[in-house]
């Protein structure tokens, strides 16, 4: 759901990194080639014609640059990867908003062996618009996430996870921090060696700083692997139940739940990406909400050096409880970009998003449109 409700309009060096920047030869290479340094830069120029995100907001122009700095090590049973990165953005007129945000990563995976799973911890400055509670907060995001995959007998294996997440705003006056606690596990049976069956349970607490708590139960089941021939993902669908904790009033719900992420590899240049989601959450401003959301996503490549791209997603936030309790929110998103690769270090792209919000709250209906030209080198 974030990934659609969240439209930044300057770069962040993550989001540069994974979309732009394809695998490089490494600056620096040691330890007989085991460890790799690798040194990302961006700049961007972009315009956000509702910063603030709600009915009536004004634009602005925003210049961001960003450096990350990655290192690899691929030697022995773990595998490590660590980042540290700087993203910053200078608005021209709301220049209160002007950030200096810091990224922090770390991930230690294990591929060989009977057991085999991934630890990825992180810390990353935040300073986005919230498309639901319609204001500018900076905040501090920790996430911790463990999981492990064991197989049992020949068909039968089991996967588990282990989540944190804790997102701190500097100001709590009209949002509130929210700290979540996951743990799931999953009963995996081979259909193929390409293809499981899984069945799956899932407990999530959420607590915010407006003593409120829940507590979340899902029960799944789905496929995972290569669907059809040339589809592959996860698609899992159940039942959620939502229980408030302690003095907590409202919010509970029973009902459907279900996750879906796939990609489509139509041929060599075209691509598809999409996903569903349906699920109960709490908001910045304590809402428990029941939302729901698809996109999809395309990539078409004209030849080595120029791409085009373009996403369409919609989805719905009904809210469950408090003052919003009658609240509907719909939103309907579409973008599309062009990418070209000067070099083999060197990579620029133009890109264009459009979001709409009809919401039954005045102030959180409205329209938000940003353009950014971007230039990435990585080495």
């Amino acid at each position: 759901m974030a990934s659609l409700r969240k439209l930044h309009p300057a770069c962040s060096v993550v989001v540069a990194t994974a979309l732009f920047c394809a695998p490089a030869r490494a600056l620096v290479t040691f330890n007989d080639g085991t460890d790799h340094l690798f040194v990302t830069g961006t700049a961007s120029l972009a315009y956000d014609s509702n910063v603030y995100a709600h009915a009536g907001g004004n634009g602005d122009t925003i210049m961001s640059a960003g450096v990350l700095v990655e290192y690899s090590r691929r030697a022995g049973l773990i595998g490590v990867d660590a980042s540290v990165g700087l993203n910053a953005s200078r608005f021209g007129t709301y220049t209160s908003e002007n950030f200096n945000n810091p990224i922090l990563a770390a991930k230690f995976t294990k591929t060989a062996g009977r057991t085999t799973g991934a630890l990825a911890l992180g810390a990353a400055r935040d300073s986005e618009s919230d498309l639901v509670a319609n204001v500018r907060v900076p905040s501090w995001n920790y996430n911790a996430d463990l999981n492990f995959k064991y197989p049992v007998i020949t068909r039968y294996s089991i996967s588990g996870n282990l989540g944190y997440t804790d997102r701190v705003y500097d100001d709590t006056t009209v949002v509130s921090n929210l700290r979540t606690y996951a743990v799931g596990a999953d009963l995996l049976y081979a259909l193929a060696s390409n293809r499981d069956l899984l069945a799956g349970y899932s407990f999530r607490n959420e607590e915010t700083s407006s003593n409120t708590a829940y507590d979340d139960q899902s029960f799944t089941v789905g496929v995972t692997g290569r669907i059809f021939s040339k589809l592959s993902g996860s698609v899992r669908a159940g039942y959620q139940v939502r229980t408030p904790v302690g003095s907590t009033i409202g919010g509970d719900y029973k009902g459907p739940t279900s996750s879906a992420s796939v990609t489509w590899t139509a041929s060599q240049k075209l691509s598809f990406a999409g996903q569903i989601a349906r699920d109960v959450t709490v908001t910045a401003t304590n809402d428990s909400t029941d939302a729901t959301s698809a996109s999809l996503t395309g990539q078409y490549s004209l030849n080595d050096a120029l791409s085009l791209s373009g996403n369409v997603g919609t989805g719905q936030n009904r809210f469950l409880d408090g003052a919003n309790a009658n609240r509907r929110d719909t939103f309907f998103s579409w973008g599309s970009g062009l990418n070209y690769t000067m070099n083999g270090h060197l990579k620029t792209s133009l890109t264009y998003a459009f979001y709409e919000n009809w919401s039954t709250l005045s102030y959180s209906d409205f329209t938000r449109h940003t353009i950014t030209l971007m230039l990435s080198s990585r080495w």
